[in-house]
Formats: C-alpha cells, structure tokens, sequence
C-alpha cells in the first residue's frame, strides 16, 4: 500500500521553524495549518509503526478541518485496510479519487482492496487505469499480474509481472519473490 508523503505539509512546517529559529513572529495565516499538519504527520508516525487506530484517529482530525485533504483520505484509507476494515478503506479510496483521479497510487491501493473483497473485474480496472496514468508504478502491474492470475489469464499475467520485473526496484522483498514464482510457475506449464 503506498502512503502518501505531504510534501507541501514538510515544507510549511520547516517556514515554521526557520521563522521561530530567528525570532520572528509567526503570521497568523500559517499558525492554523500547523495544526492539520502536526495531525497529519502523526498520522503517519502512527501509520509506520502500525498503531492504526490512532493514525485513522489523526487522519479524521485533519478531514475536519480539509475535508479535500488528498493526502489524509488516502492514507485513512491505508489505515483502515491495514486493520482489515475493507469497505471503509475503499470508501476512502473512492473518496480520494474523486479530489484526485489521476493519482495512480489512490487507484493501486482502491484496486488492492477490491481485489481482497474478490471484486477481481473492479480491481482489474483500477490496476489498468493506475498503469495508464503511471506506466512506471510496479506495484500497479504485480497487482494486475495477481488479478490476470486469478481470472485465468496465463498470458496477461506473465506480461504483467515481467513488467513488474523490469520496474522492481526491490523495495518490496516479498513481491520481488512472489513474481518470479508465479513467473516460474507460469511458464512451466
């Protein structure tokens, strides 16, 4: 599952800093993002070390305040299917791509969670658009060699994941893994 950074929540937070390290006063425009900032990023920490509750907790204090944080949705998204709370988790999703819908990583992880409730057509869908809209996301074509795998799909799978091969860049040890067996067993048929 791909969760989202907040690049822009970082960089307001270091104007923060750098404005309290020289002793200036903090406008009163950027006093009240830090809040929702500060929220989000414990999210994340949260989030990283696996208390989900507490990060879906943040996430929805963020929500609060921007209701059109990407971000947040998404990765109240990631928490709630990190629990096992499905539906909700694709609830966040959709809700994620209606802010977003070129986002390919929102659609890979709304896919993910289609395919573990067994909506393979749905999830086979999603896979298809993230890789239209990211051609270079690996994770989006093992999940579309998994669906194509599932459906039958011998030779749309092997084409999947030998691109999923060939964009790996092995941050994911056990996708790495699962791939070149499914290759394997593909092959040898």
């Amino acid at each position: 599952m791909q969760q989202r950074g907040g690049i822009g929540s970082t960089l307001l937070f270091i104007l923060l800093l750098a404005l309290a390290a020289w002793g200036a006063t903090t406008p009163a425009l950027l006093t009240a993002p830090t809040d929702t900032a500060d929220h989000f990023q414990q999210g994340n920490v949260y989030t990283q070390s696996g208390e989900f509750d507490k990060a879906i907790a943040e996430y929805q204090l963020v929500l609060q305040a921007d209701p059109g944080h990407v971000s947040a949705r998404s990765n109240l998204g990631v928490a709630y299917y990190q629990m096992g709370d499905l539906e909700q988790a694709i609830t966040q999703y959709q809700q994620a791509i209606a802010l977003a819908p070129g986002d390919a990583d929102i659609h890979s992880n709304l896919a993910a969670a289609l395919f573990q409730l067994g909506q393979f057509d749905k999830a086979m869908d999603e896979y298809r658009r993230a890789v239209e809209l990211a051609p270079q996301l690996a994770e989006a074509h093992f999940g579309l060699g998994v669906v194509q795998l599932q459906l039958g799909n011998s030779a749309e799978a092997i084409q999947a994941f030998e691109r999923f091969q060939e964009l790996d860049s092995g941050i994911d040890p056990m996708a790495t893994e699962q791939a070149a067996y499914y290759l394997q067993q593909l092959k040898g048929q």
